[in-house]
This record gives structure tokens, C-alpha cells and sequence, in this order.
């Protein structure tokens, strides 16, 4: 499997030094090309992933077009100036373990199989799961991952199978869905996005597969800053509340309306209720008029958009 040609793309946002480490993993993977796209970050030196890696190609875009346009920018690199049949996506805050690009390509020894995605745990603590797999839930309008934050060798995130949502933390693809599919839906800046893509991947008859034996592991919320890293997104005590609140309403809203049918949307609408219903009293209890806003605008934005 190892001279299948596989390429891996990370996007980075004043994460140079996540980078740096992402990349040291990889040291010993059969990759074809490593590819960085820099997102126009204002706080960072990504030139010092060049000169860590010289063989490394740093793409330095002129403005910050989030994580899925970031990642198609990579793609179309990679497509243009390769011949590499598979795709590696990281995000900047992971390492992996050793073997990871071997062990992803193994179930596309079947042909219908387009994604395969690997066991990813916490950082800070490595028996903790981060994702072990994930399925779409039409009532919360996105994705869940059964077992999250609890053993990562439990029995079901050791169990290899087929499953509905692939991490954009970290998944590999084939070249040939991506020209069948396309991209990341350059509609959703952040969030959501990975969420999007598995479905429309599934729609188009292939598998997703989860293969537990390749392990990543990940900080979470790594170009978010270490504020946010320990306060649920949602909580009236995060400071960035209504950057996550706009993007998870706009975004979901998208998703349930491009892939879900008429009883999916109709579900969608009573969780989205009830999600609300919880997090406006949360964010009343803080004070938090700015998250109300925010919400606002993510669905006027979602109505206005074709």
C-alpha cells in the first residue's frame, strides 16, 4: 500500500509552531508532498515552517478565507501539480502516530470506499476519545460522535466500520471523489463544513470509513487560543460566543436544507428549538446580548444566501 502516492494538506492560522510539530510527526510517512496553506495569519511567522522543512510547499494566501476554502486552495495545488491518488487533510493542532498514512489506505483497497478516517484522541490526555467515529444527527442539524471524551479503547472506538461523518481533523480521501464531489463548501468559512462534505461524499454512493488502528492525536481548538480551549463553545463564559453561535446556526441551517428532507428539516426545526431554548437561558444568565445577535445574523444570513 505504501506506494500508493498520498499527499497531506494542512491549513494554518497563527498555529506555525503546531505546525512545526504536525509536520515532525509525519517523518517516516510515505507522502508525496506536504502542502501548508497559510490563511493570512496576523499573529504568526509561517515562514518558519519553510524554513523548518524546506521541502515543505507553504502556500501564503493574501486573506483569510477560513478552514474549507483554506483546504480547497490546498486541493487544487495537489491536483494541479501532482499525480497523488489520495489526500491526507490534518488540522494544525494534531501529531500522529507513525504508520498513519499505511493504515488509512488499507480499506480503499475497495473500490467504493472514498473516505477513510482514523481514531483521534486528546492531547492532554490520550486515553480520552476525541472521535471514534460519527453519525449525522438530523435533530441537532449535525454531527455525533458516540463516545466523546470517555475511553478512547472502549470496544465501539475500537470497532473498524462504515460511519456517516468523517473529522475534517484529520481524514483521507481519494483524488477521484474529490472530482466527482468537489471540495468544501466555500458557504461555510468554519464549522460544519466536514459535516457537509461527508454527507454530500455519501450521497454520491461511497463509504466512509473509520479505521481505529491509524491514531491521530489533537489540542482542539487550537487557533482559538488556550481561553477558549476548556469552556464549552456554547457557554455564556466563553469570550468568543458569538463567533461560534453564528457559524454553528448559519452553517447548520445549510446542511439540513441542502441534504435533508422534508421530515429531517421538519426535525432539525424542533431541536434547534430546544437548542436555543437552552442556550438562551445560559447566555441571559451571563448577560450575553452579543450571542443573540449573533444568532440573528447567522440565520438572516442563511435566508439571504441562494
Amino acid at each position: 500500500m505504501s506506494l500508493k502516492k498520498a499527499s497531506v494538506i494542512i491549513v494554518n492560522y497563527n498555529t506555525s509552531g503546531q505546525v512545526i510539530a504536525c509536520i515532525e510527526s509525519l517523518k517516516g510517512e510515505h507522502l508525496q508532498n506536504i502542502v501548508v496553506v497559510d490563511n493570512a495569519s496576523p499573529n504568526d511567522n509561517p515562514d518558519s515552517i519553510k524554513a523548518a522543512f524546506t521541502d515543505v510547499v507553504l502556500i501564503k494566501h493574501t486573506e483569510n478565507v477560513g478552514f474549507g476554502d483554506g483546504c480547497n486552495i490546498g486541493i487544487n495545488w495537489v491536483l494541479d501539480h501532482t499525480d497523488s491518488e489520495y489526500l491526507l487533510f490534518l488540522n494544525p493542532d494534531t501529531v500522529i502516530v507513525p504508520s498513519l498514512v499505511n493504515k488509512l489506505l488499507v480499506p480503499f483497497s475497495s473500490p467504493d470506499v472514498g473516505i477513510a478516517v482514523p481514531r483521534i484522541s486528546m492531547m492532554n490526555d490520550k486515553s480520552k476519545l476525541w472521535y471514534g467515529g460519527g453519525y449525522m444527527s438530523w435533530f441537532k442539524g449535525s454531527a455525533r460522535v458516540p463516545g466523546y471524551g470517555m475511553n478512547a479503547n472502549a470496544p465501539l472506538a475500537l470497532e473498524g466500520r462504515d460511519v456517516e461523518f468523517a473529522s475534517g481533523c484529520a481524514f483521507m480521501i481519494r483524488r477521484s471523489v474529490l472530482a466527482d464531489c468537489g471540495g468544501f463548501d466555500s458557504r461555510y468559512f468554519m464549522y460544519e463544513e466536514d459535516v457537509e462534505l461527508s454527507l454530500r461524499v455519501l450521497s454520491a454512493g461511497y463509504r466512509i470509513r473509520y479505521v481505529p488502528e491509524a491514531i491521530v492525536y489533537h489540542i482542539a481548538q487550537g487557533s482559538q487560543g488556550k481561553d477558549v480551549q476548556s469552556i464549552d463553545m456554547f457557554s455564556g463564559e466563553n469570550p468568543r460566543l458569538p463567533f461560534f453561535v453564528y457559524y454553528a446556526a448559519r452553517n447548520r441551517f445549510f446542511t439540513v436544507f441542502t441534504h435533508g428532507r422534508f421530515l429531517q428539516k421538519f426535525l432539525f426545526l424542533i431541536g434547534f428549538i430546544a437548542w436555543f431554548g437552552r442556550g438562551g437561558l445560559n447566555w441571559i444568565k451571563y448577560r450575553r446580548l452579543d450571542a443573540f445577535k449573533a444568532l440573528y445574523r447567522g440565520l438572516k444570513d442563511f435566508a439571504a444566501s441562494p
